[in-house]
């Protein structure tokens, strides 16, 4: 099955037949699984429509969608009556998406524009005012043991210092991030668990051998690299994102 339309197009068409979904990105494409077991993957780019998922529920879901998308929708309707749209299931995940940065504030700026493309609002230290405390007086405030709003948080590794073991001499000095983003990162892990924080890392950078098993998001030039995997990581952390959302922040 083709359909090149546009993705609000598809997204109306499946609300029409009254399917309850989610929706993720999923590689280059995007991913509508439905509460009954059926999976529909599309293709942007190449208007690609397959299905996965439990046989029966695809099946039908298949049957019912291709007469609108290929413009034949009498006969749809005169089968049987069109339920009542459904609104898709939402998680609301409340809470700030706390942004932990160093000094490359081009990489900062593209990870600002990214969540506020994806509707979130980022939480960003240094475009507060801090109410008077010292750094850590601030963290502890926002992301300590009793600091309850934040619900994610993403760290930028970024190459802004050299670093060498004393042994090694200066000649063996690695790109890696700064040492106040690496005390921000361990905070951060400890207050909200591994699971709620994905850490974005900017070409090479040497991380502390303690963090070698932490799944880094790799990207080189840009932020928006890493968004079908920052959506992933988000997702499964309770947000729900708009479809039309992830588009714009992928592009």
């Amino acid at each position: 099955m083709k359909f090149k339309g546009a993705q609000e197009t598809l997204v109306e068409k499946i609300q029409t037949l009254g399917y309850q979904y989610e929706v993720k990105a999923a590689g280059s494409g995007l991913q509508f699984r439905t509460t009954d077991g059926a999976v529909l993957n599309w293709y942007p780019s190449t208007g690609t429509i397959n299905f996965q998922g439990d046989a029966g529920a695809s099946a039908k879901l298949k049957e019912k969608l291709e007469p609108l998308l290929s413009g034949d929708m009498t006969s749809t309707r005169a089968a049987s009556p069109v339920a009542a749209p459904i609104a898709p299931a939402k998680v609301e995940a409340k809470g700030k998406v706390f942004v932990v940065h160093g000094h490359d504030q081009t990489s900062r700026e593209q990870l600002e524009l990214v969540l506020h493309k994806l509707g979130l609002d980022p939480f960003v230290l240094q475009n507060t005012g801090g109410a008077g405390l010292t750094i850590i007086e601030a963290l502890e405030q926002e992301i300590g043991p009793d600091a309850a709003e934040v619900k994610f948080g993403i760290v930028l590794l970024t190459p802004d210092d050299f670093g060498y073991a004393k042994s090694d001499g200066a000649d063996k000095a690695q790109p890696r991030a700064r040492q106040n983003v690496v005390l921000e990162m361990g905070m951060l892990l400890s207050s909200i668990g591994r699971k709620n924080v994905a850490i974005l890392k900017k070409g090479h950078v040497d991380v502390p051998s303690d963090a070698q098993g932490i799944l880094y998001l790799g990207f080189n030039d840009h932020v928006k690299e890493v968004v079908p995997r920052l959506v992933d990581r988000l997702t499964n952390a309770g947000f729900v994102l708009d479809p039309s959302n992830i588009t714009k922040a992928s592009s």
